[in-house]
């Protein structure tokens, strides 16, 4: 059996509590962990983002990216893996198996958003909270509008000027990062599923662990 590395963490911080990140998106996850790893990370977490060549995304090869990353490099304690996926397209059984993984494993974090991760974007700057029932309903359903665009992606656009899932400024949503946070917790409320059923999204969870809060994680 081949022997596992040391993962090089942060340096000068050789205690950095390790966060590796791998996302069903090939291009707008990763922007925004890259950006937040930049900006907003703590000085005691190193923050690893994954990235893959093809465009195989379902949970499960998210999964099997994480444990390719487990079965090359010594994993801590206290180390954490993020498995960060839409539910949108996913039939539940596709995702129960993926956090039935996730149980089997302390490092393991499952990260799922409903209807997908753009959701997390919006609440940097719009309160979900004030929609009317058939804006919610658009938002859940987040069916295409256009041929470019579902209905999340536009939302995004026209609030901000500019999105394409492969080009949008990272930075300018993270000044907000804290307000999404809250807004997030507030939607999350049955925590202790597995996923949100309804229109939510993990991800603060994943955020709270990159700039170092402890609550909730």
């Amino acid at each position: 059996m081949r022997k596992r590395k040391d993962f090089k963490r942060r340096e000068g911080v050789k205690s950095a509590r390790l966060v590796v990140i791998a996302a069903e998106g090939r291009n707008t996850e990763n922007i925004y962990f890259e950006s937040m790893k930049v900006s907003l990370c703590a000085s005691d977490v190193h923050v690893e983002v994954l990235h893959r060549d093809s465009n195989e995304s379902s949970p499960e090869n998210v999964y099997e990216q994480i444990r390719k990353f487990m079965s090359e490099y010594n994993i801590e304690d206290d180390d954490q893996l993020w498995i960060v996926v839409d539910k949108d397209k996913w039939k539940d059984k596709m995702l129960s198996a993926v956090a039935q993984y996730c149980t089997q494993n302390d490092n393991l974090r499952f990260c799922v958003s409903n209807p997908c991760f753009e959701l997390w974007l919006l609440l940097h700057i719009e309160n979900i909270a004030t929609y009317n029932e058939e804006e919610m309903a658009a938002l859940k359903m987040n069916r295409k509008v256009n041929t470019q665009n579902t209905w999340l992606k536009k939302r995004l656009k026209d609030l901000t000027g500019h999105y394409r899932e492969s080009d949008y400024d990272a930075m300018a949503l993270l000044s907000h990062v804290d307000i999404a946070i809250e807004r997030a917790e507030k939607l999350d409320t049955t925590p202790t599923d597995r996923w949100p059923q309804s229109v939510g999204t993990r991800v603060y969870l994943l955020a709270k662990s990159i700039i170092g809060r402890k609550d909730n994680i």
